[in-house]
């Protein structure tokens, strides 16, 4: 066991950073470094033990650290707050999991530490790389570290995320950006590459989290820069042979060709096409759940032509879920969604309608048009 020069903390020999006050080992603290701003015993009632994993009342901890604390120490409060809550998911996943941590991010994984150092490394990256191309869309508040968790073990992984799904199911994904509470992100462990590219997707999600984004625009956004900065992906309708082939000449494949347009113009009607704007598709098992992702990158381009970044900016800032960000679209861009999804789906009435939406939602059980995505 190793010792916290800071806190005095004893820590595993595995870790690269004490799991209480998050200082890195080894370094001697410096003799005008306090020692932690926060008791862990004074939050200790703030978590409870449901559903296999320590959840966090993170209303009452918010309340706490802003009635406690300056607004100055506001971001090293919730650093402190959101290391004691994973190392008691530490504890609760037991085996090899180990805390590491960078200024930007946290991570809990049991990977061993030369690929851990590479994801912690690679996700600050990420979202230097994110935060740059957005702009002052992406969030820069104090809340603390970025968290990512690592689940190598796929039921630990949808168990944890039934917790946070209304109906207690949740659909087959390769990473979630969990918005309630404390804003996180969980990813179940395949390998380096579907982790960098779900890092970048869901680290994407955590940028925007402060906006009411219509869910295919949140969705869009992610996936635009997705294909941007992670490595290539297999996409929709690849072949093993062609993915091979791609990935040795670091090729990227188009938004869209023959094969995936045509069937985008076999699903979408007139109809459905309300279940797009108001993101229950994306939900939908099968076609619906694919072509909702496809779609939305494909608008996102296409409004983008119309144009500029500082315009799709402030287009990205002013979008709200209630109208699917028609509003926004109009003002921002002198753009009728329904007309540019007309440019890629063909003659027809593709305007986002509010009372069709409400129905949507209605059907899917949504008291709001987001979720966990």
């Amino acid at each position: 066991m190793a010792k916290c020069e800071h806190c005095g903390n004893e820590a595993d020999s595995i870790a690269s950073s004490c799991r209480v006050c998050g200082k890195e080992l080894g370094v001697p603290a410096a003799p005008s470094t306090p020692v932690c701003l926060i008791d862990s015993n004074a939050i200790a009632g703030a978590f409870e033990f449901a559903e296999g994993f320590h959840r966090a009342d993170w209303d009452v901890i918010g309340n706490w650290i802003h009635n406690r604390f300056r607004e100055a120490e506001w971001e090293t409060a919730w650093n402190e707050v959101a290391l004691a809550w994973l190392d008691r998911l530490r504890d609760d996943l037991g085996g090899g999991y180990h805390i590491s941590h960078s200024r930007q991010t946290a991570l809990l994984c049991d990977l061993p530490p030369a690929t851990a150092r590479w994801l912690l490394d690679y996700a600050s990256d990420v979202e230097a790389t994110i935060r740059e191309s957005l702009g002052e869309v992406a969030w820069s508040g104090n809340r603390g570290r970025d968290v990512i968790i690592v689940f190598s073990d796929l039921d630990d992984y949808y168990q944890y995320l039934a917790y946070h799904s209304p109906d207690g199911d949740q659909a087959a994904s390769g990473g979630v950006c969990i918005h309630s509470g404390y804003t996180h992100i969980a990813i179940p462990w395949r390998n380096e590459n579907d982790a960098a590219n779900a890092v970048v997707h869901e680290l994407t999600h955590d940028s925007v989290a402060h906006l009411p984004l219509p869910l295919w625009l949140n969705e869009a956004v992610a996936m635009t820069l997705q294909r941007t900065i992670a490595p290539p992906q297999r996409s929709l309708g690849q072949s093993d042979q062609d993915a091979l082939f791609s990935a040795s000449i670091n090729w990227r494949p188009p938004v869209m060709w023959d094969e995936l347009a045509e069937r985008h113009y076999a699903f979408w009607n007139e109809q459905n096409i309300q279940s797009f704007w108001a993101g229950t598709s994306f939900h939908e098992p099968g076609e619906a759940n694919e072509l909702s992702y496809s779609l939305a990158e494909v608008l996102l381009q296409l409004l983008s032509e119309r144009g500029n970044a500082v315009s799709i900016r402030e287009f990205i800032q002013q979008a709200n879920e209630a109208d699917a960000g028609q509003t926004a679209a109009l003002d921002r861009l002198g753009a009728d969604l329904g007309e540019i999804a007309g440019t890629f789906l063909g003659e027809g009435n593709w305007r986002p309608q509010r009372k069709a939406m409400v129905a949507c939602w209605e059907a899917a059980g949504w008291k709001k048009s987001t979720d966990n995505c």
